[in-house]
């Protein structure tokens, strides 16, 4: 019985590394560098640079790569067992496992691979620290009613995760001052790569703050500022970043 379950936990350890190995691989793939990857018993979280200000779809794209390669370890646990390979028992189970920890990460819940897909769904239709913060917003309430249902249940598995996120959603609030002076850094960087240009409007007394609070992921932006004219991006991200003039109205910079 305890070899049993030994090759259990070590065949879910390796579901979940193979999880991890597709996020790894389709970010590799765009381009992305890994900076580090935590193995967690429903999952992982992979850590990427030069990923805050990237295409909306390419974050979806990498958060699907996870569940894909349990959808394909799914396949292959029935080929298996029509083969003969694995028994029907065995087969089940891995079948069952690479299931749950698909769904699990599909949640809606940051930084779970729902929570990042629904971040990216959000960053098409709305500027990026609006739609980060909804996102977590979010999460945060459903990681609650998780914990809510554990403890109504007396579910001790479920109340572990459950609390596990819940630091973890917390300390992205926190820490998303810093995260979005990334996205701005990252943008800056990458002007020249970005062919989707999108104009937004924005009132002249308007702090340049506030008008970087309105930039969107995966695109570049030409601002009108109202009664004024037009201001470039990158010279908008240059006061902010550089040339310290955050309380600074945009109609200043056009003039």
């Amino acid at each position: 019985m305890a070899a049993g379950r030994f090759l259990e936990v070590c065949t879910l350890f390796v579901i979940v590394l193979i999880h991890e190995f597709g996020h790894v691989a389709m970010a590799k793939e765009l381009g992305w560098k890994v900076t580090e990857v935590q193995l967690l018993p429903f999952g992982g979280v992979a850590t990427m640079e030069d990923s805050y200000a990237t295409d909306p779809l390419d974050e979806i794209v990498v958060a699907l790569a996870g569940p894909f390669m349990n959808v394909v370890m799914m396949g292959l646990s029935y080929v298996f067992w029509l083969g003969g390979v694995w028994t029907e028992e065995w087969a089940r189970f891995f079948l069952i496992s690479n299931a749950t920890i698909a769904a699990f990460n599909l949640l809606p819940i940051w930084p779970l691979d729902g929570g990042r897909i629904v971040q990216g769904l959000l960053c098409w239709v709305l500027p990026y620290r609006q739609a980060a913060l909804l996102s977590l917003l979010g999460s945060t309430l459903l990681v609650g009613t998780m914990i809510g249902l554990s403890l109504f249940d007396l579910k001790i598995n479920l109340l572990v995760i459950g609390s596990y996120l819940l630091s973890v959603n917390i300390q992205a609030f926190f820490r998303f001052p810093y995260q979005f002076f990334r996205f701005l850094m990252e943008k800056y960087v990458r002007q020249p790569e970005e062919h989707n240009v999108q104009a937004i409007q924005i009132g002249p007394d308007e702090t340049v703050l506030q008008a970087s609070q309105k930039l969107r992921r995966g695109a570049s932006h030409l601002i009108y500022v109202q009664g004024t004219g037009l201001l470039a991006e990158d010279q908008l991200l240059r006061a902010l970043l550089f040339e310290q003039k955050h309380d600074t109205a945009v109609k200043e910079l056009v003039l």
